[in-house]
């Protein structure tokens, strides 16, 4: 085991998570999911919007507010609509590193994503994800709305209600990492 991977393996444990084994596949979201994980999916399948984050080509990042459909089946991949022509479009088409970031109602906290973004016109999906009350911002959806696909890396989560603080010093989030 590299002594990244026991570093990790004896935080976890003191965290009392269950380590991944050692194999040489990449690590599943059930071998490392925390309360951490399962707080952060409450809220992000309760919500109704988020934030996405994409980089323009100066490398400024664009934050906009996009319809949360809930996270996909179990994992944290997280689909949203929006126009093909979009700014948003084409910077993930140019620079795939986004962050997606969820805010808890009533203030009590929050969910950051980082990853990366793809865009997807295939048209089971797109069916597959079509809301009715679109048809009022993509008229000809098979030519103006296309699919953002996100892909969590890491990330992190606070939620007063649920027990889940920043560091009492450094203010740092618990970690969800995928």
């Amino acid at each position: 085991m590299s002594a990244a991977r026991l570093f990790v393996a004896s935080l976890l444990l003191l965290m009392g998570c269950r380590a991944a084994p050692e194999t040489e596949s990449q690590q599943t979201l059930s071998e490392v999911r925390t309360d951490a994980h399962d707080v952060a999916w409450d809220v992000m399948s309760s919500a109704h919007l988020l934030t996405l984050i994409t980089l323009d080509e100066a490398g400024q990042p664009q934050a906009r507010i996009l319809e949360a459909l809930p996270p996909d089946s179990g994992r944290f991949d997280i689909w949203m609509g929006t126009n093909a022509r979009s700014a948003k479009v084409q910077e993930i088409r140019a620079n795939p590193r986004a962050t997606v970031f969820y805010h808890v109602p009533d203030g009590a906290g929050y969910v950051t994503l980082r990853g990366r973004a793809s865009i997807v016109e295939d048209a089971e999906f797109k069916e597959r994800y079509w809301q009715p009350h679109w048809t009022a911002f993509y008229p000809d959806p098979d030519e103006m709305y296309v699919l953002i696909h996100f892909i969590p890396e890491d990330g992190e989560v606070v939620h007063l209600g649920r027990g889940l603080e920043g560091d009492s010093l450094t203010w740092a989030a618990p970690e969800l990492i995928f």
